[in-house]
C-alpha cells in the first residue's frame, strides 16, 4: 500500500481515496494502515541509528 501511496516504483503517486477504492476498504482505514506502517518504519530506523 505505501508503494502505491508514494508512487514505488512507477512515480504515480495515489491518494488514500484511490487506494481505498482499489483495496475495497474505506479511505479512514487506508489512513490507519498508514499512520501505523509509517510509525514502524520510524521506530526501526531510529532503532538501527542507535546501534
Amino acid at each position: 500500500m505505501l508503494n502505491m501511496r508514494f508512487g514505488i516504483p512507477d512515480g504515480v503517486r495515489k491518494t488514500q481515496r484511490d487506494i481505498a477504492k482499489i483495496l475495497g476498504i474505506s479511505r479512514s482505514y487506508v489512513s490507519r494502515i498508514e499512520k501505523k506502517a509509517v510509525t514502524k518504519i520510524g521506530k526501526s530506523l531510529y532503532a538501527e541509528e542507535k546501534k
